[in-house]
């Protein structure tokens, strides 16, 4: 009998030490766990720190635009917020042109390529009014001065001059002119003349869920051949610019409804313009293409109030429209006169006015420079190559005037 309650006791004495070992072991585990919870937790607290100290660092300390956007987006994605937004409710519209992407002073960067195309390219023969067309632009380049109607008139004979060349083809001669020097700088490729502020905020706005579109004036085939270098993360149905049409090569202006793509058929621009994406059919765009309200707004003219207007009225969300001011004349071509017009815009219509010399550190990177000396010249502004038209004219005009002398 003793010798059953001994091994009973030495039973429940080895259960005791395996339970309190164990329990030790669990506290032991639990302990250090906490440890690594707590060392990530560390290290997750200095990693946001540091971003947050990165995510404005082309943006002056006391901007005033920074504070507003951190401050919006803390209370739109804060699900104990009134002002939350769902992520699939933060819609962002972005113009490109002025916004995004340097104007140059002030043409923007398909007028630039269509004048190269029908002036200088000698692999492409104009008609009489795509010249005119190509001289008007010329005429604004030098005056800054845009005479009504040459906005539509560039859009359409944009689609016109690249007719027929394959899509594929046609995001190659975009690349290509972009890698040509931007006019009117030094240090600055034409496809590198995004403003560094301004690509910051919009990485900010995606990486806190934003869901963000391109609404722009430009074209939106030679927006995909630029974009993505410094976007990836956007994919094309992200981009709204204007739109032109595109068939199949084989379809020669037939009818789409009556023609029927063919193995041997590929996508090429098909010479007509659809859309041009400005003023008030940018949110006529945004409705039909992206189906939302935007909730944000970011542009820099009067081409972008319409989508001003449409983010931040009427809205079940709280919503903000940003426009950029051109208030800076050392750093880039700031026009004082059209900066003030924008303040006084954004104070009528509820817009937060952007002063890119009071906020911005940068503009295109320290490499790139203004060239104040820079004198305007067709050639200059289009990069004329070697074997360009204008060789041909310059030839054939002399040829006419040795033929009147004789």
């Amino acid at each position: 009998m003793k010798t059953k309650l001994w091994s009973v006791a030495a039973a429940i004495l080895a259960l005791v030490l395996v339970l309190t070992g164990c329990g030790a072991n669990n506290a032991s585990n639990a302990g250090a766990a906490q440890d690594q919870k707590d060392a990530k937790g560390e290290q997750a607290a200095q990693s946001t720190t540091a971003n947050a100290a990165g995510e404005f660092s082309q943006w002056t300390e006391d901007s005033p635009t920074v504070k507003l956007v951190k401050d919006y987006v803390a209370k739109v994605t804060d699900e104990s917020s009134p002002d939350f937004i769902p992520v699939e409710d933060r819609v962002v519209t972005i113009d490109w042109d002025g916004t995004l992407f340097g104007e140059l002073d002030p043409i923007y960067f398909d007028w630039n390529m269509y004048v190269h195309r029908t002036l200088w390219d000698s692999t492409y023969t104009p008609t009489d009014e795509q010249v005119a067309v190509a001289h008007d632009i010329e005429k604004v380049e030098e005056t800054r001065k845009f005479p009504e109607g040459l906005e539509a008139q560039h859009a359409k004979y944009l689609a016109e001059v690249f007719k027929g060349m394959s899509v594929e083809d046609f995001s190659k001669y975009v690349a290509e002119f972009g890698q040509t020097d931007a006019p009117k700088f030094t240090g600055l490729k034409r496809k590198d003349a995004y403003y560094k502020p301004m690509v910051e905020l919009v990485n900010y706005l995606h990486d806190h869920d934003f869901d963000c579109y391109v609404v722009s004036g430009t074209d939106r085939n030679v927006l995909r051949a630029l974009i993505p270098e410094y976007f990836p993360w956007m994919d094309n149905a992200h981009i709204k610019g204007s739109v032109s049409t595109v068939e199949a090569s084989g379809q020669k202006g037939e009818d789409g409804l009556e023609y029927t793509w063919t193995a041997d058929d590929k996508l090429v621009e098909g010479g007509s313009l659809v859309i041009k994406d400005v003023k008030a059919n940018k949110p006529t765009i945004t409705a039909t293409e992206i189906g939302k309200q935007p909730v944000v707004s970011l542009g820099n003219s009067s081409g972008d109030s319409s989508m001003a207007n449409y983010a931040i009225n009427n809205n079940k969300y709280q919503s903000l429209a940003l426009m950029l001011c051109c208030d800076d004349t050392e750093r880039d071509w700031g026009e004082l006169d059209k900066a003030e017009k924008m303040v006084k815009s954004c104070e009528e219509n509820g817009w937060h006015a952007v002063s890119q010399k009071n906020e911005w550190k940068t503009f295109f990177g320290d490499e790139a420079k203004i060239d104040k000396s820079w004198e305007y010249s067709s050639a200059k502004a289009n990069q004329a190559g070697p074997n360009a038209r204008e060789t041909a004219y310059a030839a054939a005009e002399q040829e006419q005037e040795l033929a009147q002398a004789a």
